[in-house]
């Protein structure tokens, strides 16, 4: 289904789970004081979104951007051969519909719902409203896309290793660095699966599951069907060193 099929969500004021703690430019909403939050939810339009529905599709034109207040999306782009290849996925706070959020372009990629997705839709006459009326919102909007250049060009560079192992660990440290936690305990990297991992280095489930079983031995890992733990960092980056 596409973006025209979700429907606006019926009672804005419903309460909602607490965006999580921000990472250095990364959640434009937390950036935000009351006034200017208010004026950016007042401004966009609320949807949700069933499991698997898009927000947006790739070749599409482009249209603003989409804040996700509740759940997580996956960005996906289509690759030779007609493999689908997963290039990440954000959750609450993000914002999807990067990297042209004005002008006349077409989008580079797909955004889906995993599970039930709630966002705010801030459509190009939106965003320009904002940013001549909100000084905050437009310093936040440029962090944020800041953070996603950073985390595309990680992508690109992790594609470019020799070796699936390194491209792995090269990912799983980019998304314990991503997660905004205290890197010093456990970092859990939430709902994440194999075939995923798979998906954004382009590289096969088998290969994965050797990879992965050799890090939770080691005990640098622990992994669940769609939940994996980083209880080492330090130990995580020194497989890129070693």
């Amino acid at each position: 289904m596409g973006r025209s099929d979700a429907h606006e969500v019926a009672d804005p004021a419903e309460p909602r789970a607490e965006l999580p703690r921000p990472g250095t430019g990364r959640y434009v909403l937390k950036a935000l004081d009351k006034p200017d939050l208010e004026l950016v939810m007042r401004t966009g339009r609320l949807a949700a979104y069933q499991n698997r529905e898009y927000l947006l599709r790739e070749g599409e034109p482009a249209n603003g951007v989409h804040i996700i207040l509740n759940g997580i999306v996956e960005s996906t782009h289509a690759g030779t051969q007609g493999r689908e290849l997963m290039l990440s996925t954000w959750e609450a706070g993000d914002f999807v519909g990067a990297p042209y959020i004005l002008g006349d372009h077409r989008h580079s990629w797909s955004a889906r719902a995993l599970g039930r997705v709630e966002a705010l839709h801030l459509d190009q006459d939106a965003v320009r409203r904002l940013i001549a009326q909100s000084p905050s919102f437009a310093i936040a909007l440029i962090e944020c896309l800041g953070f996603k250049g950073e985390t595309y060009s990680m992508l690109a560079q992790t594609l470019a290793g020799q070796k699936a192992a390194e491209r792995l660990v090269l990912l799983l440290v980019k998304l314990c660095e991503n997660a905004a936690q205290d890197e010093s305990g456990p970092i859990s990297l939430g709902r994440i699966t194999q075939a995923n991992l798979a998906r954004m280095i382009g590289a096969t489930r088998q290969s994965i599951s050797l990879i992965l079983s050799r890090l939770q031995d080691e005990g640098i890992i622990w992994t669940g069907p769609t939940k994996m733990v980083v209880n080492d960092l330090a130990a995580l980056r020194k497989q890129v060193t070693d």
